[in-house]
């Protein structure tokens, strides 16, 4: 526009664009570059008086990352220190404000960790892809490769925040830390969801006297969690269904403890997945089990929401059937 020698309504009308919009634009475009001006001649750098410790500190810490070690604010504390005492800086001290604009000046964050990756073997990854997995797409169909894997469900856990007027006093009471295991199995292709099983604490609950039936598999142990007696239980039950559909299908799962080889199986191949590797090659962690948690936690706040306008406590309805 600045080349073209038009008019701004000109040069809208060339290029099909709304006056207003253009105009937007070169707004937008006028107050960033006046925001860069003024933060050119505010902002400075400022030098650390240690510059030494300074640089032995962040040479040190891409070192420790490089190897992908942990660095806590405390590590990063005691490690200045020793900088210090070995470079003669002795009216250094590691106060919390050095630290900070250490942090601020080399764009240094501390972050939550997360996940299993590092312990995983990258190469063992293109391996079970190259091998493995190859064996079994050339074997089986689509269709009949199958993924399971457990997932916890906090089933009656409600929000931690409430929205109050200003004055008010805001009180609640103890979190439920009641939990179930939701055994989850799936197709590659996504046309077949096995019926899930869960895992509670109680065999008989009090909510079940009465039931006659549920939409779901249910099992127990004192700790509502996957066990081998359980995983050899529910894979004879899969085999003998398939074994009735005529079908041959292998079942992908990772390696946990409690998923022992279970033998006497017709229609089920059990394949494992190399140790710690159930972040990067295992389906059900890539957004089908978070998407379960999401639609169960929608489910709940809906509930909670029609629990209100009745005047009624969600807790007391929220059991084992909801």
């Amino acid at each position: 526009f600045q080349n073209s020698n038009l008019s701004k309504t000109a040069f809208a009308k060339a290029n099909s664009i709304p006056r207003t919009t253009f105009n937007n634009i070169l707004a937008a475009k006028l107050c960033s570059s006046n925001a860069q001006i003024c933060d050119q001649e505010r902002k400075r750098q400022r030098l650390s008086p240690y510059e030494n410790v300074d640089k032995a500190l962040l040479s040190w810490i891409k070192y420790a990352r490089s190897q992908n070690a942990l660095i806590s604010w405390n590590v990063l504390k005691e490690k200045s220190l020793e900088f210090a005492n070995e470079l003669g800086e002795s009216s250094f001290v590691a106060s919390n404000g050095w630290l900070q604009r250490f942090n601020s000046r080399h764009n240094l964050s501390f972050k939550k960790l997360c996940g299993e990756a590092a312990d995983f073997d990258s190469s063992s990854l293109k391996e079970w892809k190259d091998v493995v997995l190859r064996d079994i797409l050339e074997r089986y169909e689509s269709a009949n490769v199958f993924n399971v894997d457990e997932c916890g469900l906090f089933y009656r856990i409600l929000p931690d925040r409430t929205l109050c007027f200003k004055g008010e006093k805001c009180v609640g009471g103890k979190k439920s830390k009641e939990c179930l295991t939701v055994l989850l199995a799936a197709n590659m292709n996504g046309s077949e969801k096995i019926i899930p099983l869960v895992i509670g604490k109680f065999l008989k609950p009090r909510c079940m006297k009465n039931c006659k039936s549920l939409p779901l598999f249910y099992d127990a142990n004192s700790k509502a969690w996957m066990t081998a007696d359980i995983w050899e239980k529910t894979r004879r039950r899969w085999d003998l269904n398939f074994s009735k559909q005529k079908r041959k299908v292998a079942l992908i799962a990772d390696n946990c403890t409690a998923h022992c080889t279970v033998d006497g199986l017709k229609s089920i191949e059990l394949v494992f997945l190399p140790p710690n590797s159930t972040c990067v090659l295992q389906p059900l962690d890539q957004g089908i089990i978070q998407n379960f948690k999401a639609t169960y936690r929608k489910l709940l706040l809906q509930d909670i929401i029609s629990a209100i306008d009745r005047i009624a406590s969600v807790c007391v309805k929220c059991n084992l059937l909801y």
